[in-house]
């Protein structure tokens, strides 16, 4: 009998897995089609999560049973429904947002897929509106994506937030593959992708956190507190 071929390296070069994958899932439905084209309508910025990603946030919600979630980072609200619809009836998720416009879209999609009686959008910057949700805490999840130079204080706030056995998510964590350029010329991006550096740092590395990184497009990171 002839052996497979091996295909033990972290990530996969290869493309066509990744339509594979999506042919076979399907992570688009009506219900975050209509979601994205109100998204577009209102002309929002298209940096919400990629479908895949989306579907590796609802399974990640539903396979621990989160029921207590902070988002960080809301934009229309696509990755709070792929959470949302993920959680137990008496779930609840509270969704930081910077831009009140966005915010207002966001609401507008939760409303339209029957959600907004589980999410409460704070409005506002995140420094300033998360200090309002510890006493909601300890948080079973905390989803970021959101700005890149505040993820190393998000970060800080999640391991103070999250309880033991909580979960730590986040997206771009290869910052665009900026972590790997020593020089790079724009300095808002030499920025970002410094603070991403440190927060895959401080998690990564941290006793706090038994943590993984799936190779996505753009790095998602996702960490259990383990103490």
């Amino acid at each position: 009998m002839s052996r497979m071929p091996s295909g033990k390296a972290f990530g996969n070069p290869d493309p066509r897995l990744g339509v594979y994958a999506e042919h076979l899932l399907e992570p688009i439905d009506p219900l975050l089609s209509a979601a994205l084209e109100r998204c577009r309508a209102a002309s929002l910025p298209a940096i919400e999560v990629n479908p895949m990603d989306g579907r590796h946030l609802e399974v990640l919600v539903r396979a621990t049973n989160a029921r207590n979630v902070v988002e960080i980072g809301t934009l229309g609200g696509y990755s709070g429904l792929c959470i949302a619809r993920a959680m137990p009836p008496d779930g609840r998720l509270f969704t930081c947002e910077s831009n009140p416009r966005h915010a207002s879209i966001a609401r507008e999609n939760f409303r339209a897929a029957g959600f907004e009686n589980r999410i409460e959008i704070l409005v506002g910057q995140a420094s300033q509106t998360l200090p309002t949700l510890v006493e909601k805490g300890p948080f079973d999840l905390v989803f970021i994506d959101a700005d890149k130079l505040g993820y190393p204080h998000y970060a800080k706030w999640a391991e103070e937030n999250l309880r033991v056995g909580g979960t730590l998510v986040a997206d771009n964590t290869f910052a665009w593959g900026l972590v790997l350029q020593e020089k790079i010329d724009n300095p808002d991006h030499a920025l970002a992708a410094n603070a991403m550096r440190q927060f895959n740092e401080r998690v990564g590395k941290s006793p706090r956190f038994r943590s993984t990184l799936f190779p996505t497009g753009e790095g998602l990171l996702v960490a259990v507190k383990v103490i």
